[in-house]
């Protein structure tokens, strides 16, 4: 039992050392979990080995042989957790377990006066109790605490265990010389926490045999009763298992030991910023409101998009009028944000196709390419059926003046190895004999409420002695919710894109506010404000301050992975950019790019992008200077986990002021 002496000194080294390793590397433990139960099953892969020794009739040994076959079998049990330490939990597993296989046997054939393998020969059935005390030790790697080191012992006692030679013609028999099992274990897994009392633990471990599973001795004899030989064959296996356990804890809170253990937990804002012109980050101090006459350009994205193999429009990407509110639906109550237009992509078609009888419009419908959308043919038609039938049924449009074209990629496709690009690819294609049917928006007004800057990003940071359960991030001006965002683990920064008149007509700062629970129940708050600047008309006048008139432009759409400005937007630039450039006006165009793929590459297209449409705008005002940025990723103008944000965000923005 050499095998398991060392194998407990293991263990006990790794126990006592874990935690004086931990504080040498990692300083106060952060991590807790509670004690929970449940149960668990695998998947187990036993690697059986045969050893085969024979002797001579005066016991000299004559020769060895040995196999090695792999068998597969099942598990199932209950599990229980107990921590001993802020990292080291005692894990108790009562269980199951079963294998039935065959593997070879390696004999002496009379007839050839040989000794043979012959192939699945011997049957092993198998199943048996198992008692498994063990230890897991968490929080051992930096970045990684959820990441556990399992050790420990597993004890079996045999329910079955039968073995039958079909070679030899011997019946299945109860092998009964050895009666249990014991192995060491050792192994990893990853704890997911579900909720803050549920958790889902992957894991792998292997089962090192301590014992055989079965010893037997054979003799040979001839007619006269005389030893031939004799024969000795073991039997044993050690395992892999796959597997995962589900547990419940009875209570987040955590243990008297946890609370012993000083820390200190905080929550707030690393940093309140904006991007300058080359996407570098500036702090805010203020928000400056300016009342001026302002003009944007809201490009329309044509399509409209789905989930996987479903023949109706994603929800969070495509509002759905019902017949009683379409007669209320009018293009210019739309909330002015590109990414909220975009949602009622096919109102706004129904209605430009009302107010414009002689227009036609081509609906092409298109599946991702994977194998789950390929196999269904007629997917592609439904979801182009579904856009000509809303327009039809909900907007009276003449069924002639729509026609449906079905293929599989789009013509110009988005990624088809990133899961965000091949979203993208699940849509229908709008596309009209007449333009002012997908014409983008344009919105003007004499005395809007410009922020500047327009876009902050505020960065939290959260440093608990426990897993962070959720967390919120809110945005206030006065008692009005303006953004808010959450989600569980680590906070995430919230950039807020500030949309015209979204602030207010007065000097009230903007309140942001931090939220952070634990699983432990903690909870931490964290606020601050932003003074705000309110320069109205009227104060322009008084006090003789200078004005300006904004005009900023969307160009939408840059194909994936593309800088070449379309025809549509090269008829965008003439028409809507290059008349509302003077003489005296500072043009800037800032180019932008989604979130798929690298941010250095999407950096240096984000910038070709930009130089291609300050090309176009030169050529035609060759005394007007236009500056030029990339952007890329840094700055995301909508949000990227939405198919139409990230269409809305491969763009270019031009943004012209104008003193007056």
């Amino acid at each position: 039992m050499a095998k398991f002496k060392a194998f407990i000194l293991f263990i006990f080294s790794v126990v006592f050392f874990a935690n004086p390793l931990y504080s040498q590397t990692k300083g106060e433990s952060t991590f807790h979990l509670p004690w929970n139960l449940g149960f668990y099953g695998n998947l187990n892969f036993d690697f059986w080995n045969e050893e085969l020794k024979w002797f001579s009739p005066v016991g000299q040994q004559v020769g060895s042989a040995s196999d090695n076959i792999l068998l597969t079998g099942i598990g199932f049990g209950g599990i229980i957790n107990l921590p001993v330490t802020h990292n080291i939990f005692i894990t108790g597993r009562i269980g199951y377990n079963y294998t039935s296989g065959k593997i070879n046997y390696y004999g002496f054939d009379y007839t050839t006066s040989l000794y043979t393998t012959y192939e699945d020969a011997v049957k092993i059935t198998t199943s048996y109790l198992e008692l498994t005390p063990g230890i897991t030790i968490y929080d051992l790697i930096a970045g990684a605490s959820d990441l556990y080191f399992l050790a420990g012992l597993e004890i079996g006692s045999f329910i079955t265990k039968t073995l039958e030679n079909t070679l030899l013609g011997i019946p299945p028999a109860d092998i009964s010389n050895v009666n249990t099992r014991i192995a060491g274990i050792l192994g990893l897994g990853y704890t997911f926490r579900l909720s803050p009392t549920i958790l889902l633990s992957p894991e792998l471990s292997f089962r090192i045999p301590f014992n055989k599973f079965s010893e037997a001795s054979y003799v040979a004899r001839d007619s006269d009763g005389n030893i031939l030989y004799s024969q000795n064959e073991s039997l044993s296996f050690s395992q892999l298992r796959i597997g995962a356990s589900l547990t419940f804890a009875p209570s987040p809170e955590p243990t008297a030991d946890y609370y012993e253990k000083p820390s200190i937990s905080t929550a707030g804002f690393k940093e309140i910023r904006t991007f300058d012109d080359q996407g570098r980050p500036v702090r805010v101090d203020m928000v400056r409101v300016e009342d001026t006459k302002y003009q944007e350009l809201f490009p329309i994205v044509p399509y409209v998009f789905f989930e996987v193999n479903s023949s109706t429009p994603a929800a969070n990407t495509q509002v759905l009028l019902t017949s009683a509110e379409r007669g209320e639906f009018s293009i210019n109550q739309l909330e002015m944000d590109a990414l909220e237009i975009n949602r009622h992509t096919l109102d706004i078609v129904g209605y430009r196709l009302k107010n414009n009888p002689r227009a036609e419009l081509t609906i092409t419908g298109t599946t991702d390419g994977s194998k789950t959308e390929s196999q269904n043919k007629t997917l592609a038609r439904e979801r182009a059926n579904f856009a000509k039938d809303y327009l039809v049924n909900f907007w009276g449009i003449n069924p002639e003046r729509i026609n449906i074209r079905t293929t599989g990629l789009p013509s110009k496709p988005s990624s088809s190895i990133d899961p965000e690009g091949v979203a993208e690819n699940r849509r229908v294609e709008l596309a009209s004999s007449n333009p002012d049917i997908l014409s983008p928006i344009v919105i003007e007004g004499e005395n809007q409420r410009i922020a500047d800057p327009s876009i902050i990003e505020f960065v939290p940071f959260a440093e608990v002695a426990d897993s962070i359960a959720n967390w919120t991030i809110e945005v206030y001006q006065g008692d009005k919710l303006l953004r808010q965002t959450s989600g569980s683990g680590q906070p995430k920064p919230l950039q807020w894109n500030i949309r015209p008149n979204e602030l207010a007509s007065k000097q009230i700062p903007v309140d942001y506010r931090l939220t952070v629970e634990t699983v432990g129940g903690l909870r931490l708050n964290s606020n601050g404000n932003i003074p705000v600047e309110y320069i109205s008309s009227t104060r322009k006048k008084t006090e003789e301050l200078p004005d300006r008139t904004i005009s900023k432009f969307s160009l939408v759409l840059f194909d994936f992975d593309k800088a070449d400005v379309s025809g549509a937007d090269q008829e965008i630039i003439k028409k809507y950019i290059i008349p509302s450039i003077k003489y005296n006006s500072i043009v800037k165009v800032y180019g932008y790019t989604d979130r798929i793929g690298d941010d250095e590459y999407n950096l240096n297209l984000a910038t070709r992008r930009a130089e291609a449409v300050k090309s176009i705008i030169t050529k035609q005002l060759k005394d007007v200077k236009v500056e030029a940025y990339g952007v890329g990723e840094r700055t995301l103008l909508f949000n990227n986990d939405l198919p139409n944000g990230r269409h809305l965000s491969r763009t270019v923005q031009v943004l012209v002021i104008t003193p007056r």
